[in-house]
């Protein structure tokens, strides 16, 4: 959260975020003083959203539904961001699209930075993993243990992803809920030249965030460009 608060303060706002879920980075964003415009297409996760807008920043939120490929926005913005992996799960023939939408919106001197997993490693990734506990935590309403476990699969141009969370009670009983993602495999080079294809100027590429240089065994694609 650092890394999206500190290009924040730098670029000011209004700020738009595409895909911006259950608010995992719009909050945050929002609760450190900008105003904050959210898309996504996603009707139930930005229903959730909406319930856990503080009062005190309602005024300050815009939420809309809007599919990424052909959003259109009367404000431009000095700040958009794509984070959470969301560019990744998108089709290398809708990206192109995206990130076009993504330039229009943008001010004069409007930045757009992107993060996703290092493409390098996920096209090296193995066909398939089966289960495995990745972590645990307790249950924030009903203090019982939730353990998260994950596999996938991969194919000729994607992996899918699966996350199973296990609600288990004091009586043996497991209330499972799993959440999937599917992210498309890209050469790295492909996806920089998409960026400049669109007319978005690449200033950066980072490999984490602690923006660090981009390298082959980075655990993450951060791009951050401009528009020409």
């Amino acid at each position: 959260m650092p890394f999206w608060l500190e290009w924040a303060q730098r670029q000011g706002g209004p700020i738009l975020e595409l895909g911006c879920g259950t608010g995992r980075v719009l909050l945050p964003l929002a609760k450190a003083g900008h105003t904050l415009f959210g898309l996504d297409h996603d009707a139930k996760m930005l229903e959730f959203l909406r319930k856990n807008i503080p009062n005190s920043l309602v005024n300050t939120i815009m939420l809309i539904r809007g599919d990424l490929r052909s959003y259109c926005l009367t404000s431009r913005f000095p700040f958009i961001l794509m984070p959470c992996n969301t560019y990744s799960t998108l089709s290398p023939k809708d990206r192109p699209i995206v990130l076009n939408r993504a330039r229009i919106h943008l001010t004069c001197r409007g930045i757009f930075i992107l993060s996703m997993p290092n493409p390098i490693l996920l096209a090296e990734i193995s066909q398939q993993g089966d289960s495995e506990n990745e972590a645990s935590f307790t249950h924030p309403e009903t203090g019982n243990p939730v353990q998260v476990s994950s596999r996938w699969e991969k194919s000729a141009d994607k992996v899918h992803f699966s996350w199973d969370y296990d609600h288990l009670s004091p009586d043996g009983r497991v209330e499972r809920n799993t959440i999937s993602s599917t992210h498309f495999l890209q050469d790295a080079n492909e996806i920089l030249g998409d960026f400049e294809n669109a007319g978005l100027k690449i200033i950066h590429t980072f490999g984490d965030f602690e923006q660090g240089a981009y390298a082959p065994n980075a655990p993450n694609l951060i791009i951050v460009a401009k528009g020409e």
